[in-house]
């Protein structure tokens, strides 16, 4: 609450908070339900806007169970938008809530035009934006789409592009998607070439195996921890290789404004007041120093830098990704020292002033007013804040005075005390008779209820009916929409309206039969399939004949893999990227993109901008499937149903659900990873290139962390992006009892780093000696 408090008093335009569920920051001091109702208020009273963070991914029963009560209550009272990653979440408040603002979370991964656009028509008011996008990239996006843009201008950066990291959640059970992040980005790593010699795979590495890993031990990859998800630090010099240093863009921040981004984000839910209420004034003096003087005045003094360092920072700060693709001069590298003698006092100089200034008081509204004393009628107390807003108050009639009449002196300094509450009399007028006596009491009474009445007048202009606007309960309890005809459904009602036409109703589509049987026109999805990314992989999967479709990564695109493929019986897919940046997409179109999808029978997407893309580019062919990845995640029906309605044939099961918990959200109809080194990051950076410079070759090599677990990375420089892959493979291959419970449409087989030999011993049910059961048994909290 104090660091709510001292960003608005250090001129913050918004907040964002997150409640005690549902937010990215679940070991914050949260404010509970009161607590939240007296920030939105305080931040209302003060002209500033709060956000509510729901940006997690909820299971089953949270949502269809707990989301309501924790959100009727905060909406009705007047929160001015929520921050969304769970498509499930999003559709939920669209349905219960059709009046509140939605903000798309940096969580949900958008990187283009595409995903910003599809937002806009799902009733996004607000997209924040990935870290890692140049400042090209997002005019780009400006020019093309109409949705406000937020971006992150200070603080802490992720390696990880949000909403993709499972490092955390696969090595130490904290699940970053939950708000639980133990940060092992922050730990040393190592780069080394292929531990194995050569086979490009790693049987028999050291590590602990991995969380849940064969030995039935709850290992953490080889990552050391107190048994309570905390991670242990101790470092090397030069071996804070995933650690990025945080970002300031003060000397950019005209090209930010002039970029057209709406909303500049500050990172800080975890720092202390005097940090909130630092930088919040350091960018607020800087944004209007340029939108009042312009270009030609702007600098940025080095005393206000250094200022900001000594707040907080991990060392020097860098300008973040908006002139920068990558690269070392971004990262941490090394341990920093502590801080000594003069640096140290001169922080906690800094620190106290901030705190005399903007935490421990806070500014006063000002106000206008107008007192009435005439006899014979009661005595009134107008007020107008700087808003607008008024209101008044009543009191009892002045009475004649016998001896000692009141002045208008007298007036004027009691009706002006208004001590410990929020306002301050900026001008304050007397109308009043001679000869009139009022007791002192009943003067500070009109004044008590005039400022009342003016702050209820305030606050009810954010005040919302529980259910929105045109919204009632049915019988069964249930919200039910004001009927509208087809033209006028907007939002993803509207995307949605031709799945719902299809069988006459508006609702989120139940669990699929659990078969493979192909609906309205789509060919029946093979059981058994395999992804793969080099050509020794795909020739063991061709040998195998269980196999009846193939997924084609990035690397195997070729007419010439299509054919073969399809010339052997089995379906083939293309396995599109993980991120769809503007240069990835031109990367794709480059690789023929369009004549490929339109000989394969679909495509696996692994982006939500990737549906944009399709929906708007190449369009969804009938007869064809289009499968989502594990990393658009789907913990819940109601996610499961927005994809539907977007287009998608098919999901993957989530890896950080329990057996339970992904029966609970239906398993028929979606497809189930049961071998495979699980993505744990993707990254913009490149390892390779931190440690030995840019090589502008593809490859694989491996971060060892300090217990000797080797991390594959594979970086792929067609379109600069690297993925970090668990230390050991997810195998449910040897769990049939579970795969038999589940009963999802197909399973698959995911190839990455296997050599020939090793996808071929795969396929034969040779498994590695060290694997991981990933969160099948034990989840996430």
């Amino acid at each position: 609450m104090e660091g709510i408090y001292a960003a608005v008093h250090a001129g913050a335009d918004a907040i964002y908070a997150g409640g005690k569920a549902f937010g990215a920051r679940a070991y914050a001091q949260n404010p509970e339900q009161d607590d939240l109702f007296a920030a939105i208020d305080y931040c209302h009273l003060h002209g500033v806007r709060l956000y509510l963070t729901v940006n997690t991914l909820l299971k089953e029963r949270e949502l269809e169970s707990a989301l309501y009560d924790y959100m009727a209550p905060v909406c009705e009272h007047g929160v001015d938008a929520v921050l969304v990653q769970d498509f499930g979440v999003f559709q939920f408040l669209r349905q219960h809530f059709p009046d509140l603002p939605l903000h798309a979370s940096t969580q949900m991964t958008v990187t283009g035009a595409d995903g910003v656009r599809l937002l806009e028509e799902m009733g996004a008011e607000r997209v924040v934006l990935s870290r890692e996008l140049s400042l090209e990239e997002i005019r780009q996006i400006r020019s093309q789409t109409h949705a406000e843009l937020e971006t992150f201008v200070h603080g802490a950066l992720c390696y990880c592009y949000s909403g993709q990291c499972l490092m955390s959640s696969m090595i130490g059970g904290r699940s970053g998607n939950r708000g639980r992040c133990a940060q092992p980005c922050r730990l040393p790593y190592t780069l080394e070439n292929d531990p194995a010699g050569g086979d490009g795979r790693k049987d028999g590495a050291s590590g602990t195996g991995g969380r849940n890993a064969a030995s039935g031990a709850r290992g953490r990859n080889g990552v050391s921890g107190d048994g309570a998800g905390r991670i242990s630090r101790k470092t090397e010099p030069e071996n804070l290789l995933l650690s990025l240093k945080d970002i300031c863009t003060l000397r950019i921040l005209p090209d930010l404004i002039d970029a057209g981004i709406a909303s500049l984000k500050i990172e800080g839910r975890m720092k202390s007041p005097e940090y909130a209420a630092g930088v919040t004034a350091m960018y607020r003096k800087y944004i209007d120093l340029y939108l009042e003087q312009g270009r030609d005045v702007y600098r940025v003094d080095p005393a206000d830098e250094a200022l900001l360092q000594q707040l907080f920072s991990r060392g020097p700060f860098s300008g973040g990704y908006y002139d920068t693709r990558n690269g070392r001069q971004m990262l941490v590298l090394r341990e920093q020292k502590k801080e000594k003698g003069d640096r140290l006092r001169a922080s906690q100089e800094a620190v106290a002033r901030i705190h005399d200034r903007y935490v421990a008081r806070g500014g006063k509204l000002e106000v206008t007013g107008a007192v009435r004393l005439h006899a014979g009628e009661p005595m009134t107390l107008t007020l107008r804040d700087s808003g607008g807003v008024s209101a008044s108050a009543q009191g009892a009639e002045p009475m004649e005075a016998k001896s000692r009449p009141l002045d208008e002196a007298s007036v004027r300094k009691q009706i002006g005390k208004t001590g410990d509450t929020i306002y301050a009399f900026s001008d304050l007028t007397v109308d009043m008779e001679d000869s009139l006596f009022v007791p002192l009491r009943d003067l500070n009474e009109l004044r008590r209820q005039a400022l009342e009445n003016l702050q209820e007048a305030v606050l009810a202009g954010y005040r919302r009916p529980r259910y929105g606007s045109g919204d009632s309960l049915d019988s069964s309890g249930a919200v039910r929409k004001t009927p509208e005809s087809a033209e006028e459904k907007t939002g993803i009602e509207g995307i949605a309206k031709s799945a719902a036409d299809k069988d006459g109703s508006d609702r989120i589509p139940e669990d699929p039969a659990p078969d493979t049987a192909g609906t309205e026109g789509t060919p029946a999805h093979p059981g058994v399939t395999a992804s793969v990314c080099t050509l020794p992989q795909l020739e063991a999967v061709l040998e195998d004949t269980r196999i009846g479709g193939i997924y084609l990564d990035f690397p195997l695109w070729s007419q010439e893999n299509l054919r073969r493929v399809r010339e052997s019986g089995r379906k083939a897919w293309l396995m599109l990227p993980p991120v769809w940046r503007a240069d990835t997409v031109k990367a794709c179109e480059k690789a023929g993109l369009s004549n490929l999808l339109a000989d394969a029978d679909g495509a696996l997407l692994r982006s939500f901008d990737q549906i944009g893309y399709l929906r708007s580019h190449a369009g969804f062919e009938a007869g064809k499937e289009y499968i989502a990845d594990a990393g658009m995640y789907t913990w819940n029906r109601r996610a499961r149903g927005v994809l539907q309605s977007l287009g998608m044939t098919m999901d993957t099961l989530p890896f950080e659900l329990t057996r339970q918990e992904l029966e609970a959200r239906g398993c028929g109809g979606s497809e189930c990873v049961i071998y495979g080194h699980q993505l744990l990051m993707i990254s913009a950076q490149c390892p390779n290139k931190t440690v030995n410079g840019c090589t502008h070759r593809s490859g694989i090599h491996y971060l060892k962390d300090r217990m000797g677990a080797h991390f594959p990375v594979r970086n792929e420089c067609g379109i600069c992006t690297n993925l970090i892959y668990n230390s050991v493979p997810l195998d449910l291959v040897t769990m049939p009892d579970v795969i038999s419970r589940l009963q999802p449409a197909s399973v698959r087989y995911g190839f990455t780093i296997e050599s020939g030999e090793a996808a071929a011993r795969v396929l034969r049910g040779q498994m590695p000696a060290q694997i991981t059961r990933g969160h099948i048994r034990k989840g996430v909290e």
